[in-house]
């Protein structure tokens, strides 16, 4: 008999998955993703802004929280060299890209999503990142008066949120590294905080302003699984260096009709909708266009090219939703000393 035994060396060594770092894994996108990516075997490092908090529900799912500081490149690189990431996941984006009803202080965040993308981008290109993967919105192509809308049409640039998010993608496109843009409709989970302050808006009774503008939607869970698709590519010397997709679900809605639908779904009923009539002040022109442009994006190409389809359409999102905030809620109630936070919480300072 032949002796194989260096074969059988070879094949029993493990395949070792690249490490990735999540720039946000506390919000609704990252939060499902870094559990997919734990679940799948690969070494995931994630940021909070959450504090303690945040770093014990990521240590929870099997990730490293780390506390970036999001517009300094020289502390990302410290970070993604510890995590040794070959892949990086910019989540950043969801900030500014939740239930467009609660997006009113979407300025806090310009810098976040502009310059802390540069900053991602700048970083991984000095850690020796292999791709970079990109969570952008597809609010952002504005208003096309209800007209289908694909990756080959231009981001708006009619507003300083929409240049910021244009001028992100831009950093990433252009960037030295592979880059993937997935270009997401307005996006809700349980651990998205716009889609909490609905929620427990509604819980107290509290209405929100209108919004008539046809609309893409994605459930974060969804969005995870393209974003998963991406992470399994084997890395190639010819790999495409800048790709957009558009992730959202089949079906577009107003505002109106996403929220009403979850106003219902809950049990409070249909949500007071209120309009800008009696405003004491004028209104954000931002803050209206992203309840009010009309757009229709299209997601051919990533079922096409990426074998992805959206979970659900927005009720059955809805619902997953609802269901991930019952079951967190029974579970503070039945075990509150599991939710303590750690005293230790790994972070590394800025340099």
């Amino acid at each position: 008999m032949a002796d194989n035994s260096e074969q059988t060396a070879i094949e029993s060594v493990e395949t070792t998955l690249p490490a990735v770092f999540i720039t946000n894994g506390t919000n609704a996108t990252g939060m499902a993703l870094a559990q997919m990516l734990v679940a799948a075997g690969y070494p995931v490092a994630a940021g909070t802004d959450l504090g303690s908090e945040g770093a014990y529900a990521l240590r929870a799912v099997g990730a490293v929280p780390v506390y970036p500081d999001m517009t300094r490149a020289s502390n990302l690189f410290s970070l993604m060299v510890m995590a040794k990431a070959e892949i990086v996941v910019n989540t950043v984006v969801e900030a500014v890209n939740g239930l467009p009803q609660k997006l009113d202080n979407w300025r806090d965040n310009l810098d976040l999503v502009e310059k802390g993308t540069q900053a991602v981008v700048e970083a991984a290109g000095k850690a020796g990142v292999k791709r970079l993967i990109h969570v952008s919105a597809t609010s952002a192509y504005g208003d096309q008066h209800g007209h289908e809308v694909d990756e080959t049409d231009h981001l708006s640039g009619s507003n300083d949120l929409y240049e910021a998010i244009h001028q992100a993608e831009a950093a990433v496109l252009d960037g030295a590294i592979p880059g993937y843009v997935l270009r997401a409709g307005f996006i809700y989970g349980a651990q998205s905080a716009a889609s909490s302050d609905v929620y427990h808006g509604f819980e107290n009774g509290k209405g929100v302003k209108t919004g008539s503008g046809v609309k893409g939607w994605v459930f974060a869970g969804s969005l995870a699984d393209a974003i998963v698709t991406l992470v399994k590519r084997e890395f190639s010397a010819d790999e495409p260096k800048a790709t957009v997709y558009n992730i959202v679900e089949d079906e577009y809605l107003t505002p109106d009709a996403f929220i009403t639908d979850l106003g219902e779904a809950m049990g409070v009923g249909t949500p007071s909708i209120g309009g800008w009539t009696f405003s004491l002040r004028a209104p954000d022109p931002v803050y209206v266009a992203l309840l009010s442009d009309s757009a229709l994006p299209s997601n051919a190409k990533a079922k096409e090219e990426l074998g992805w389809s959206p979970r659900f359409g927005h009720l059955g999102g809805i619902e997953a939703l609802l269901l991930s905030w019952r079951a967190a809620s029974s579970y503070s109630e039945e075990e509150p000393a599991q939710l303590e936070a750690p005293e230790e919480v790994l972070a590394l300072p800025a340099s």
